[in-house]
């Protein structure tokens, strides 16, 4: 087992703890049998220039890649890795991201991401399913792919298709039809939860956790129970929200506020920590507080119908505004309830469509992709004029919106959204990018219709004890990594202290340092991973979560990390900080540092 530990050293070389140790002394200790010698938190060198340089891209948007499938499709897409592309036997954010979408028989297809191409089809949900998910569900370390419908719900092997589990249960109140499912760790534990609605399941085998008594997180009056998670209250424990319920992991609830359900997103609207809740329901929008109480309501906002709203800084004013769609409308408002802009478009079927924010020129203002029965629209954030209207596409509309990702590893973003030959000819998966290769990069990942960035890693897995993500980004349903951090920027660096190589034990540990040389603090944990260099390629040895807050010019202390070497021909390490691209760097190709010398040679 890889296991980042506390103390300089392994757990079996009876080490005082940190405190006991540097309680006692007066320079630096050496520890334990290893021989590492502790380096206590001290001050490096900032590089002023770590600013971001503005590179606005240019706005030349292209159709990449289009794909028919049987029965049509109008889900939203989910984007993550399923398969090993390189071949080093491993699933991560180092293969080319997949595509997974339901059609509109709830048979799930899984798609190559690079080009659209057929990797399996899997499940019968029924029609008009919900948008699947990608995490790992199993406790395998791969990607699994999880669908749900009228039929019930099931989950199955990323790679293969394969079935892992199929149960009948459905949420109440509400239909998971046009709903979503959405993958969490409640309780922090390391397994995962499913949650459809208000019916919780366990992630390893479908058992029923729990099925709500209140609201399942849907805005319409039949259909898209969509209820997501979050640290709602800052108690360290995620609370399954709903529009008029807050349950805790095991279905307990903790409030109800006795108002209409409705489609949520969660964000930060006020000066506290916790976290507020946009509903949506029947053309209503309002918010809630953290204990839901209404704070405002916008009645009749958007005609008889609302979809899911989108919590993003639209107009780069430093607050969060709201977008949401209905009947032939979309509409944004600002944080305070006060109406921004709105756009007429075509959608009389559902009319309770999603949408999705991201800046993909990099000029500092987002843009609003949004897709209604015959057309994708890019909207400017901050004024609402159509940048892109899209004819060929075509949708009966469901709760469907289009994602955005790095879909084909090509180091830029791509919208990729899903079509039915409804007001067109249109069927299948599209996906756009830019002619010119220049949109912002984006996460390879968009692996749930209630996608936030701090709950899914970059290699599809589902995060336990994430970050809280309106602290660091406060959006909801938008893909913007650097939301919220313009200007100046941290830049990590990582030092390799020492390796103690214990080759009669098969393990090696190894002493390093993170050092932040930008001129913005570190707040949010960071992934760091330790690949070995083997005759012939690369071996991933560890990948580990580090909780420290590092300071603008400041190293961190001493921290280890332990290797299973177990049968390998290690020529040499190489240790790399915020592995995933978590957080906003002015430069993240200095993040590495390679031990050259040969590990029990």
């Amino acid at each position: 087992m890889l296991t980042l530990l506390a103390l300089m050293g392994c757990s079996e070389y009876a080490l005082n703890s940190k405190d006991d140790v540097q309680a006692g002394r007066d320079s630096d200790v050496v520890l334990g049998e290893c021989g590492f010698e502790y380096t206590d938190a001290a001050q490096l060198e900032v590089q002023e220039s770590c600013v971001p340089e503005p590179v606005v891209g240019s706005w030349t948007p292209v159709i990449e890649w289009t794909t028919s499938i049987t029965g049509d499709a109008y889900t939203t897409p989910a984007i993550g890795n399923l398969t090993d592309d390189n071949g080093d036997g491993l699933v991560n954010s180092e293969d080319t991201p997949d595509v997974v979408v339901a059609n509109t028989t709830g048979v799930i297809f899984a798609l190559n991401g690079s080009d659209g191409s057929f990797l399996w089809s899997a499940g019968n949900f029924g029609a008009e399913p919900a948008s699947p998910a990608i995490g790992d569900v199993n406790g395998d370390g791969r990607p699994d792919v999880v669908g749900a419908g009228s039929g019930g719900t099931g989950a199955f092997d990323g790679s293969t298709g394969s079935p892992l589990w199929s149960v009948s249960s459905v949420p109440a109140g509400r239909s998971a039809i046009c709903g979503a499912v959405g993958l969490y760790d409640l309780e922090g534990d390391g397994t995962v939860e499913v949650v459809v609605g208000n019916l919780v399941l366990n992630g390893a085998d479908g058992g029923r956790r729990f099925v709500g008594a209140y609201g399942a997180g849907a805005g319409h009056s039949y259909a898209g129970a969509m209820g997501v998670a979050a640290d709602i209250d800052q108690d360290g424990v995620l609370e399954v929200v709903t529009g008029n319920a807050l349950y805790d992991p095991n279905g307990n609830v903790i409030w109800h506020n006795g108002r209409s359900d409705g489609f949520v997103a969660v964000g930060n609207f006020d000066s506290d920590s916790k976290g507020e809740i946009v509903v949506a329901d029947q053309g209503t929008l309002r918010l809630q507080d953290d204990d839901g109480t209404v704070l405002w309501e916008l009645r009749n906002f958007t005609g008889g119908t609302i979809g899911p709203p989108t919590i993003a800084d639209f107009d780069n004013d430093g607050m969060p505004e709201i977008g949401v769609a209905g009947n032939n409308v979309y509409r944004v408002v600002e944080h305070d309830g006060t109406p921004s802009w709105r756009r007429t478009v075509e959608d009389q079927s559902s009319g309770f469509t999603g949408s999705a924010v991201f800046d993909f020129e990099g000029d500092g203002i987002a843009e609003v992709v949004y897709a209604d029965e015959s057309s994708v629209w890019v909207f400017d954030g901050a004024t609402g004029e159509p940048k892109l209207k899209d004819g060929r596409h075509s949708s009966a509309t469901c709760s469907e919106y289009p994602a955005i990702a790095d879909v084909d590893g090509d180091g830029h973003a791509e919208i990729i959204y899903t079509s039915s030959a409804y007001t067109g000819s249109t069927s299948g998966v599209t996906v756009i990018g830019d002619a010119g290769d220049t949109w912002q990069s984006a996460r390879p990942v968009w692996n749930q219709h209630g996608y936030s960035v701090t709950h899914v890693d970059a290699d599809s897995l589902v995060v336990s004890n994430p970050d809280t993500n309106w602290l660091e980004f406060n959006t909801f349903r938008s893909g913007d990594v650097l939301a919220g951090q313009q200007g100046e920027l941290a830049d990590l660096i990582t030092e390799i202290q020492d390796v103690c190589e214990l080759c009669d034990e098969n393990r090696a540990v190894l002493s390093y340092r993170i050092g932040n040389q930008g001129l913005s603090p570190v707040e949010t944990p960071m992934s760091v991973m330790v690949t070995g260099v083997v005759p012939g390629g690369q071996v991933e040895l560890a990948q580990v979560e580090v909780e420290e807050f590092i300071d603008v010019g400041m190293w961190t202390a001493s921290l280890t990390v332990e290797l299973d070497i177990t049968g390998l021909d290690l020529r040499a390490l190489v240790l790399s900080v915020d592995h995933d691209r978590a957080v906003g760097e002015c430069d993240d190709d200095n993040n590495s540092e390679t031990w050259s010398d040969g590990i029990c040679q």
